[in-house]
């Protein structure tokens, strides 16, 4: 016989069936114009008749550091989160808003924070000492004594869209290494210098990681 203890209990768990909190997603879609994915719940509902997968979830919002943004392709898991009212208006308008809809901790209302990983998969990072940034092969590592490393699988780019510093430290090898006809202001080359050979192949070395300002 059933007790009303687990009327109660069964009632509760119904509802809280439609409760949702955060669960890990797949990414279908991004437009990056828009800052809307299309994502996928990871985590199937299961019922007595079988597991179902949940919805697709479109127009979800990416959430990225402030003043950070990183490519969000098909296939990358995020981190659902499900904000407890409706966020339209505020997508809208920003700022601080009333919500026009009494819907709660709905599937409409997701954003997704990319990075969740299952344990199948690992993070750039081999030691728990280095802030790193890793994409493409290149790798920025900061030191905890505030030391920086850069490695490049390509080129590097400094400066501004006037005015790039390897490309001048280039351009002043090249004066050293063959500075015939060369003139600076009031200070004119006329002949090779005796370390030219050297300065021409430290340039050479140069030019293999000097990249464009775009």
């Amino acid at each position: 016989m059933t007790s009303p203890t687990d009327i109660f209990r069964d009632s509760v768990n119904a509802m809280l069936c439609n409760v949702h909190t955060s669960l890990p997603g797949i990414v279908v879609s991004y437009d990056a114009t828009n800052n809307k994915a299309t994502i996928q719940p990871a985590l199937n509902k299961n019922f007595t008749s079988g597991e179902v997968p949940m919805p697709i979830l479109e127009s979800v919002p990416i959430m990225f550091p402030n003043n950070i943004v990183f490519p969000v392709n098909k296939g990358d898991y995020v981190l659902l989160i499900f904000v407890e009212r409706s966020i339209d208006l505020w997508l809208s308008v920003g700022g601080q808003v009333t919500p026009t809809d009494p819907r709660k901790f709905d599937l409409s209302d997701a954003i997704a924070i990319p990075g969740l990983m299952p344990f199948t998969q690992t993070y750039p990072n081999n030691n728990n000492t280095d802030y790193i940034i890793s994409f493409g092969g290149s790798t920025i590592t900061i030191k905890p004594n505030g030391d920086i490393q850069i490695k490049t699988a390509s080129k590097v780019a400094i400066g501004n869209p006037l005015v790039e510093l390897l490309d001048v430290v280039s351009q002043i090898l090249g004066f050293i290494a063959n500075p015939v006809g060369v003139a600076v202001p009031a200070v004119p080359f006329t002949g090779p210098l005796v370390d030219a050979a050297t300065a021409a192949a430290l340039k050479i070395q140069l030019d293999t990681i000097k990249g464009t300002i775009t």
